[in-house]
């Protein structure tokens, strides 16, 4: 057990003020959003409490995300599903390639594809018929995250990659009408049904 702290003066010593003051915003804002502060020994353990339980929580969100892109797949407010598991995907010969549940035969008797519980869907009717239907969702929350147990919604066109601008989200290909959807370990009736009656 022990602790170890660490003081740096490297802002103060730097050099003129305008040099000092630009390399403290630097500093602060530009690793801390690409790359998040350091761990705390209590976040430390959660993650590792987290990571003992990942294989079942992937398995239970990964075949929920199944349901949910080949429903979202047929609506008729849904222009496009972007999911590895769908056949119609542009990846999905990759995929089942390399996208295994880890020990997959000790639970299902044989290998098993599983994709992941990330996925994004277009909206027809442009931003505002997107905006309408992610303001109804009442189930699965509304934030920026990649979410944890529970199902998150965001279109990343005005969160995630908002400080892009419109030639920057043209060129990552994200739309305005994209809703990026992290599908939780919900019963999947239950986040389909969130999402019915968002789409109307």
């Amino acid at each position: 057990a022990g602790a170890v702290i660490a003081r740096h003066a490297i802002p103060s010593r730097v050099g003129p003020d305008e040099l000092r003051a630009n390399f403290a915003l630097y500093v602060k804002l530009l690793p801390l959003r690409d790359h998040g502060p350091g761990l705390s020994p209590f976040s430390s353990l959660m993650i590792l409490n987290d990571l003992r339980t990942l294989r079942g929580k992937i398995d239970r969100m990964s075949r929920n995300s199944e349901q949910v892109a080949a429903w979202l797949n047929e609506h008729p407010a849904v222009e496009a599903v972007n999911y590895p598991g769908l056949a119609n995907f542009e990846g999905h010969d990759v995929a089942q390639r390399y996208m295994w549940l880890a020990d997959g035969e000790d639970d299902y008797g044989a290998p098993i594809n599983r994709h992941g519980h990330l996925m994004s869907f277009t909206v027809a009717g442009g931003v505002t018929a997107t905006r309408q239907v992610f303001d109804r969702l009442q189930m699965i929350w509304r934030a920026t995250d990649l979410g944890r147990i529970k199902s998150v919604a965001t279109i990343p066109a005005i969160s995630t990659h908002q400080q892009q601008g419109e030639a920057g989200r043209s060129l990552a290909q994200v739309p305005g009408n994209l809703i990026r959807l992290n599908v939780g370990a919900e019963h999947p009736a239950d986040i389909i049904a969130d999402l019915a009656q968002a789409l109307g």
